[in-house]
C-alpha cells in the first residue's frame, strides 16, 4: 500500500497581470502543517474509489490513466481531506497525490512537474506544486506568453500559444521559522473562485497599471524576502499585508474590491487590531489569515477569530505552524 500525505497552503496573490515583460502572473504562498490530506493507494482490480472527495479523486484517477496507461487497476482511499474550494488548495494536493500514487503503486518515476501538467494543475500559479514538492514559503516565475495576441496565460494555453511545460519555475523557496503561526479564519457558507469560474475572472481582468505591479515587486524583493531571510516577523507582516492590499486592488474589478466581501474586509481588520503581525486572503476566499509569533499568542487570536466569525454567521478558525518540508510518500 502506498500512503501520501500532504498539506494547505496560502496563496498570497499572484505578482503581475500586466504582461508587458512577457510574463504573467507569478505568485507568493507557502505550506500549512494542517489541515492536511491523507491518501492511501493499493493494487486492484478495476478503479475503485472510497473515502472523502470520491468525485474527484475518481476524476484525476481516469485521467491519469487515460494519459499515461497505467496501472492496471487501483484502489484509492483519501483518508482525510482539505476543505475544498476556500482558498487552501485542495484541487492541487488531490491531483498530485492522486498522480503521485499511481505512479508509485505501478513502480514508475515521473517527476510532480509531469503529473501535473497532465491533470491540468499550474494553469495560473505554481504555488500549490512547489509546496507539495518542497514546502515551505515559494515563489514562480509565472508563465512565458508566446504571442500577445491573447490577454492571459489561460487564453495562451487555450490557443496553443504557450510552450508545452508552462508550469511556472519555482525562483525561491525558503523554510518558514517554526515560531510563526498563521491563524486561518475560514466564514460560513461562502466559496471562492474555482475551475471554470476562476477561468473566467482571469480572462475579464483588466490588464494591472505597470506601476503598481513594480511597486508589488519591489516590497517583495526589498522588504518581503529579506524580512524572511533574517527571520523579522515585523516587516515581513508588513510587507504581507502591504502586498496582499495592492494585489487585491488588482483583482477589485472581478471580486468585486480589494476583498471578494465586505466580511472579509473587517476580518482582516480585525486580526491586525488584535495583533497579528501581516493578514490577507488566501486566493480568491473565503479563508483570511493572520500571521503571529508564538503559539500562545496564535491560539488566543484563534479564540478571537472564533468570537468574530461567531457573530458573523459562522465559520472556522484554527492556528497551523508552517509546513517546511514537501509531501510524504511512503510505502506501508
Amino acid at each position: 500500500m502506498i500512503e501520501v500525505r500532504t498539506c494547505a497552503r496560502l496563496h498570497l496573490g499572484l505578482l503581475d497581470n500586466n504582461g508587458e515583460l512577457g510574463r504573467l502572473y507569478g505568485s507568493i504562498g507557502l505550506a500549512l502543517s494542517r489541515p492536511h490530506l491523507i491518501l492511501r493507494a493499493e493494487k486492484a482490480s478495476g478503479l475503485q474509489i472510497e473515502g472523502e472527495e470520491s468525485e474527484r479523486v475518481g476524476a484525476f484517477a481516469r485521467r491519469f490513466i487515460d494519459r499515461f496507461g497505467f496501472p492496471a487497476g487501483a484502489h484509492l482511499n483519501l483518508i482525510a481531506s482539505i476543505p475544498a474550494h476556500v482558498g487552501l488548495g485542495s484541487g492541487t494536493q488531490i491531483a498530485l497525490a492522486v498522480g503521485a500514487a499511481l505512479a508509485r503503486l505501478a513502480g514508475v518515476r515521473l517527476r510532480i512537474e509531469d503529473i501535473a501538467l497532465a491533470l491540468g494543475r499550474g494553469a495560473h500559479s505554481g504555488v500549490g506544486i512547489a509546496t507539495f514538492q518542497h514546502g515551505g514559503f515559494v515563489l514562480d516565475g509565472g508563465h512565458k506568453i508566446l504571442s500577445r495576441s491573447s490577454h492571459s496565460a489561460f487564453e495562451d494555453r487555450q490557443s496553443g500559444q504557450m510552450a508545452d511545460n508552462w508550469i511556472p519555475p519555482l525562483l525561491f523557496q525558503r523554510p518558514v521559522p517554526r515560531n510563526w503561526f498563521f491563524v486561518a479564519a475560514i466564514p460560513k457558507a461562502h466559496q471562492g473562485f474555482s475551475g471554470e469560474k476562476e477561468d473566467c475572472a482571469l480572462k475579464q481582468m483588466p490588464d494591472a497599471p505597470s506601476s503598481l505591479v513594480e511597486k508589488i515587486s519591489r516590497l517583495l524583493l526589498m522588504k518581503m524576502l529579506p524580512a524572511l531571510m533574517e527571520k523579522d516577523i515585523a516587516n515581513f507582516g508588513q510587507a504581507l499585508t502591504g502586498i496582499q492590499c495592492m494585489v487585491g486592488d488588482c483583482f477589485a474589478p472581478v471580486q468585486g474590491g480589494r476583498y471578494s466581501t465586505p466580511l472579509l474586509e473587517r476580518l482582516v481588520g480585525f486580526l491586525l487590531e488584535k495583533g497579528a503581525a501581516g493578514a490577507g486572503q488566501s486566493s480568491w476566499g473565503p479563508t483570511v489569515y493572520g500571521l503571529i509569533e508564538g503559539k500562545a499568542q496564535a491560539q488566543k487570536l484563534a479564540r478571537d477569530a472564533r468570537a468574530f466569525l461567531e457573530s458573523a454567521g459562522g465559520g472556522v478558525a484554527f492556528c497551523a505552524q508552517p509546513q517546511n518540508r514537501g509531501a510524504r510518500i511512503r510505502e506501508l
